[in-house]
């Protein structure tokens, strides 16, 4: 996207879009939790060393290197606590005002941790310890600039901890397509953030357990409508996805804050596509990468 230019040699103008997902963030006092609380949170850890300070740290670096790229927008896709108590929704509000991250900038939204505890934690987060980003990140909320417009998708629902599944619900579904209509943003990029691929798992029992519920809907608007785009988290890794052959990638997804060397994924909006900034990777380095199914591909998604 660099090297791209109009005729007559002027470069188009840019929006630029960071991404990191995944903090798992834990509250400092969780060696205090007994019973269920304790269980639920080493189930959900998966083996990832349940440490208050280090996931911290990972966090800190991960907005560092984001706000290094001087984005014009910052978003975060989900699974921001380990558990979703309020004490951990406290503990990402500090991390974020530490790390001087402009509200007015970012769009957070929840993923499957972050309802187990209560599926309206993050709801009440952003009238409390969150309350500086409830415009960009309430569910339905969309953040305008330049070249990209940015629409926050909440796939959280309330289940088991024991399964890790999402949804888009039928008036985020209307407001979507909606937005994909609208004249006035069809002439930027419209980049939906959210924590669940628009995608199936090659196995459809691990759909119902790991992925979206009912993800064709979302992937017939994002096929329908080229400038439109996905950014999301839940699969731990980072990948590019076309939803019909012969298109550019789509749908994009970045490796883990806690758990991966190189948790940030920038790209660039111009002329209603959003590309990525050099290279993908998912180095896992921090901890013990966690594996997820791989999800289904066709000739019409790579």
């Amino acid at each position: 996207m660099h090297g791209a230019t109009r005729a007559g040699g002027i470069p188009p103008r840019m929006t630029r879009i960071a991404h990191v997902s995944d903090l798992h963030l834990v509250e400092r006092t969780h060696a205090t939790r007994r019973g269920l609380s304790e269980v639920r949170l080493r189930y959900l850890s998966f083996g990832r060393p349940i440490d208050f300070e280090a996931r911290v740290v990972c966090a800190r670096e991960a907005l560092r290197l984001a706000l290094a790229s001087h984005p014009d927008h910052l978003c975060i896709t989900g699974d921001l606590t380990e558990d979703g108590i309020d004490a951990q929704f406290e503990v990402l509000a500090e991390v974020l005002h530490e790390a001087g991250v402009s509200p007015e900038r970012t769009t957070l939204v929840p993923g499957n941790h972050d309802g187990y505890d209560d599926p309206r934690a993050f709801e009440k987060a952003l009238s409390g310890p969150l309350s500086a980003y409830r415009k960009t990140s309430l569910p339905g909320s969309v953040v305008v600039h330049d070249r990209a417009a940015i629409a926050a998708v909440s796939t959280l629902i309330p289940q088991s901890f024991a399964r890790s599944a999402g949804a888009v619900d039928r008036a985020q579904l209307t407001h979507l397509a909606a937005l994909a209509e609208d004249a006035w943003l069809r002439t930027r990029a419209l980049v939906v953030a959210q924590h669940h691929p628009p995608m199936r798992h090659l196995a459809p029992g691990l759909q119902w357990l790991d992925g979206l519920e009912r993800p064709e809907p979302v992937r017939a608007l994002v096929e329908r409508h080229p400038h439109l785009h996905v950014l999301h988290g839940h699969t731990h890794t980072a990948t590019d996805r076309a939803v019909r052959a012969g298109r550019d990638a789509q749908v994009f997804s970045v490796p883990a804050v806690v758990e991966s060397a190189e948790p940030v994924r920038v790209y660039e909006a111009a002329e209603q596509r959003l590309r990525p900034v050099g290279s993908r990777s998912a180095s896992p380095a921090r901890a013990r990468e966690r594996r997820r199914p791989a999800l289904a591909t066709s000739a019409a998604s790579v």
